[in-house]
């Protein structure tokens, strides 16, 4: 049964790992802590305030604390941050303030904070010097000190900024490194060099961001000789770069700046704001910032080519991607793991399967990134033996797998419909390798059996969760009951998803399908007008292709591609060939009740099938076909894609929203279990 320490690590992963459904996820684990636990710890009740707090659910965290039968300080600090971070609340946060059975230093930071983050500049005053009057200014923290700087540096409050420095002197606080900062920084934006000068060489210990505050100061207030003699002395970040570029440029020095940026260029700062955007996940940017470098003649080491293969990766660019692999063949840097494993996922991302085996099958030496990312290459492709005889290679050479490995083999698992061996994999995560299941694992599990047509015991093993699926595994198993036709179970799991997020679109979609397969016409004309009430709008399908450095997208409904003749042409001659090697339409699933010549006719329009129209027109003989597409492959077009393959002797590889496709000579890499 979960404990409380099982319940702490998931709320830890949740606010950890910061997704998009955070809120739903914390939810659940809240859920389920309700149904599973008599008594939960204090320290227990407290996490899931702080949680709610930190993703600014005021509702939430109100509830969660209510649930307390005895709540600490702790308690009341979470839910007081959770009004005050809000910005919203100012009534509830000064209620709970004044209702506290105690008061530290957090409390009164937090009321601080409060008024500041509204923009109460009066109200966060009056709070800061109730605070400092009576004995409780023994409560002044550095956070309070930094969080009343950046009012006066927000707000111009220089006078009162003299004040807190006052106090920071007086608390030695202006030893410490990020209130010296503040402290700094405040006095620079405001225009007292002179003072931002004095906190700035009185630190012994001092930081680029610092630099970079009083360079900005120097600049802003036309002291552009000092500015330099400070940059030329300092450890520079591309922030310095650009801010003293930009402070030249407004004080009418265009060519000194222009000469400044000459410099940055050869002494190779492109290369750490080509490193800034691989980390701030801006991919494309990277990219376009990387292939800049490469133009400007500056030379990358091994570290900006493999982050630089990475962000291609993170786009399926494998145009750019496969440029880079020139390079890092010319340089030698091919022989750097971080550049191989970062190749390895670049073909598997993009599909290009057999290159990604060649180039893990030649690494001299391989780390648990290489081995996971071809294990889940493997399982992204279907080729389900490969990435379970991988795995256990792995295991046998001493390497550890981690959660990423582990969602690689089970997916595998089910790929091939082996379900014995994924319940296996997913015992051996907790009891061999200490690893915590998330969401992704649960879903996963479900997309196990779900995919197997073993529905109810999917039924089964989430009601043995420790907490109720997220989004993803309710559609996992919905779209199982689709390709199933099984009503009952999809039913469940529609309800479910629509009690969970009563505006995704899936939830309604997918049983729309199931009733349309049925026949049940009413029930789907009530189900679309309960998505009218609730403005719920299915995601229309679109497919794209990259022909020439250009990305062509397709939709059913939209006419804007000036190809469009030739491609409804190509779909004309391609129908007559497929439904003469075999083809036959499945119009099960089509939503709308109509007759059968529409149905086909709207099937023969589907995205994917503009999109591989096009490739067929324009793509040469000899090179694969690639599409994109942002929904599943429908079952229809999944067969028909077959035929297409063998009719036209070409290889079609389709990356749908959950998986890759090859399709071959009639075959599709998925097998029976796509």
């Amino acid at each position: 049964m979960a404990s409380n320490y099982y319940y702490s690590a998931q709320i830890k992963q949740c606010l950890e790992f910061g997704t998009r459904n955070q809120s739903r996820h914390l939810k659940t684990i809240h859920g389920h802590i309700i149904k599973t636990l008599p008594c939960p710890e204090t320290i227990l009740h407290n996490k899931i305030i702080h949680g709610y707090a930190k993703i600014r659910n005021t509702t939430y965290a109100r509830r969660a604390f209510d649930e307390i039968p005895q709540p600490n300080l702790y308690s009341w600090n979470s839910l007081l941050m959770a009004y005050s971070q809000s910005g919203h609340h100012l009534s509830e946060m000064e209620r709970t303030f004044k209702r506290l059975p105690e008061r530290d230093g957090v409390s009164w930071n937090l009321l601080i904070s409060g008024y500041s983050l509204s923009g109460l500049v009066g109200e966060a005053v009056k709070a800061y010097n109730t605070m400092m009057k009576d004995g409780s200014g023994d409560f002044l923290t550095r956070v309070s000190v930094m969080t009343m700087l950046k009012l006066c540096s927000d707000n111009g409050r220089v006078g009162l900024g003299k004040q807190v420095h006052v106090q920071v002197v007086k608390r030695g606080f202006e030893s410490y490194l990020l209130v010296g900062s503040a402290l700094m920084d405040m006095y620079a934006k405001v225009g007292f060099i002179s003072d931002a000068k004095t906190v700035f060489y009185g630190l012994e210990d001092r930081n680029t961001v610092m630099y970079n505050s009083l360079m900005g100061g120097l600049l802003a207030s036309g002291m552009v000789e000092d500015a330099k003699k400070l940059f030329r002395g300092m450890e520079k970040d591309s922030v310095s770069w650009t801010a003293m570029i930009k402070g030249l440029s407004q004080n009418g020095l265009e060519k000194e700046a222009i000469e400044f940026f000459r410099e940055m260029k050869m002494e190779g700062r492109m290369l750490c704001l080509g490193r800034q955007w691989l980390w701030s996940g801006r991919a494309e940017e990277a990219v376009k910032m990387f292939l800049e470098m490469q133009r400007s003649g500056i030379e990358p080491d091994h570290y900006t080519l493999g982050q630089a293969i990475s962000a291609c990766a993170n786009i399926s660019s494998l145009e750019e991607g496969s440029q880079f692999h020139g390079k890092a063949v010319v340089s030698g840097f091919v022989h750097y793991v971080i550049v191989s494993n970062s190749l390895v996922t670049l073909y598997g991302k993009c599909g290009n399967i057999d290159d990604s085996t060649k180039l893990f099958n030649e690494m001299s030496f391989r780390d648990e990134v290489s081995w996971t990312a071809m294990v889940s290459a493997y399982a992204q492709f279907g080729r389900a033996i490969e990435a379970i005889d991988l795995f256990d290679r792995m295991v046998q050479h001493g390497l550890n797998p981690d959660g990423v490995t582990l969602t690689g083999v089970i997916s595998a698992c089910s790929r091939a419909g082996l379900v014995e061996k994924g319940q296996r994999y997913f015992e051996l995560m907790t009891n061999e390798y200490g690893i915590v299941p998330s969401n992704g694992h649960y879903s996963c599990m479900i997309d196990l059996f779900s995919r197997s047509g073993r529905l109810e015991e999917a039924m089964n093993f989430i009601n043995g969760m420790p907490f109720p699926p997220d989004a993803i595994g309710w559609i996992t198993l919905l779209s199982a009951c689709r390709n199933k036709g099984n009503l009952e179970i999809g039913k469940r799991a529609a309800e479910s998803l629509i009690e969970l997020d009563p505006h995704h679109p899936a939830g309604y979609t997918l049983l729309l399908s199931i009733y349309a397969s049925k026949g049940r016409w009413d029930c789907v004309a009530q189900l679309r007008r309960k998505m009218r009430e609730k403005n719920v709008r299915k995601e229309p399908g679109q497919s794209w292709i990259k022909w020439k450095g250009k990305l062509h997208s397709f939709s059913a409904d939209d006419e804007s591609s000036p190809y469009l003749d030739q491609i409804y042409a190509k779909l004309e001659e391609l129908n007559q060939k497929i439904i003469e090697d075999g083809y036959k339409p499945d119009t099960s699933f089509v939503q709308h009740d109509v007759e059968e010549a529409v149905k086909i006719k709207m099937l023969n329009y589907h995205s994917e099938r503009l999109a591989i129209a096009f490739g067929l027109i324009f793509v040469p003989a000899g090179l694969p076909i690639r599409v994109g597409k942002n929904l599943r492959v429908c079952v229809d077009c999944h067969i028909a894609t077959k035929h297409i393959s063998r009719v036209t002797g070409r290889e079609i590889i389709v990356r749908d929203a959950v998986r890759f496709h090859r399709f071959k000579d009639g075959t599709c890499s998925c097998g029976d279990f796509w």
